[in-house]
């Protein structure tokens, strides 16, 4: 209990702090705290070790740390450290390009709503007014050996794990792995990364996880992105903790981690939730209109049930990160 205040406070902190940080650093940094309250001390020891090793790990962690962190107590150091790790791969978009070419990879955050895997049979895409792809059948796990053949979110992760456990693998590119997949595991939980909407005419091209559909306060990506910042950060966590916690704490030794079951959750809330059929109504009449868009306010209870499930999200990507580390890493 008393890490769990010592982390809300931490969070609290983060809110309030004159740096603003965006909902998805906040995002990320909720679901690594998250995992961080199921993770055993020698764990946490070893990641922490590990992250010291990260070639970015002076410009990137230590310059970048506020003042209030790096005066304060060395749990909300070590927490916000990891934290960092969980945002790194989007910092990484604006390192200086010699860098940034190393590090920065676009394609790993999300995948191709026609590719299909293991659990994950179903596709992601959401089709109006034209025939469905055919899917893409993606590669197994043990394939995936080199960055080379890395192309979305789940090869990432199969990437990175691979690259994680492989303990004569050099220091430097073990921390860069544990920064993806803190943070892979998080993008894998938000819906609009797992899939897209595609019509006859307005979205010849795909929506792009909803970043082409517009509302009345940003592109329905973005909303998904930050819709518990309302709520505040601090007690957001309290209740994801509480969702997790409750009736008992869940089991973490012993269970095995599946990307594509996760994967497929998402799409599963994606076609059922995400893409509404007030939504495809009004693409399907812009359509056949030939016009734009035209959405506007999100309904009281779309915003309500966006919260909802975007909190049981974060829940489970924070648990899930704590039983990968917990049973894959050594």
């Amino acid at each position: 209990m008393q890490r769990i205040l010592q982390l809300l406070s931490l969070l609290a902190l983060f809110t309030s702090a004159p740096t603003v940080i965006a909902w998805d650093s906040i995002g990320h940094r909720v679901t690594a705290a998250v995992a961080l309250q199921f993770i055993s001390d020698d764990k946490q020891s070893l990641l922490l070790e590990l992250l010291g090793q990260h070639p970015r790990f002076e410009e990137d962690f230590l310059d970048a740390m506020p003042d209030f962190i790096a005066q304060g107590s060395t749990a909300m150091r070590q927490e916000w450290l990891l934290g960092q790790a969980a945002f790194w791969p989007d910092i990484a978009r604006g390192i200086p390009p010699a860098a940034r070419d190393r590090y920065n990879h676009p394609s790993w955050h999300f995948t191709d709503g026609a590719w299909v895997r293991g659990a994950a049979l179903s596709q992601g895409n959401i089709y109006i007014g034209i025939a469905r792809f055919p899917d893409i059948q993606g590669e197994e796990a043990a394939t995936i050996r080199e960055e080379s053949m890395v192309h979305n979110v789940i090869t990432a992760l199969d990437y990175n794990a691979r690259v994680l456990r492989e303990a004569d693998r050099p220091a430097a590119d073990r921390a860069v792995a544990l920064c993806w997949l803190l943070h892979l595991v998080g993008d894998l939980h938000q819906p609009l990364h797992t899939g897209a909407l595609f019509s006859a005419t307005v979205l010849e091209e795909g929506d792009r996880g909803g970043n082409g559909i517009p509302t009345d306060d940003g592109t329905l990506h973005a909303r998904w992105d930050r819709a518990l910042r309302d709520d505040g950060i601090a007690d957001s966590v309290a209740r994801v903790l509480a969702q997790i916690t409750r009736p008992s704490r869940p089991r973490i030794r012993g269970v095995e981690s599946d990307w594509t079951e996760w994967l497929s959750e998402s799409r599963q809330l994606l076609r059922s939730v995400v893409y509404s059929e007030e939504m495809r109504a009004e693409i399907a009449a812009a359509d056949r209109l030939q016009r734009e868009i035209q959405l506007s306010n999100l309904s009281e209870s779309y915003i309500t049930q966006m919260k909802q499930i975007s909190q049981q999200r974060l829940g489970l990507a924070g648990l899930r990160l704590a039983i990968w580390i917990e049973n894959e890493l050594n």
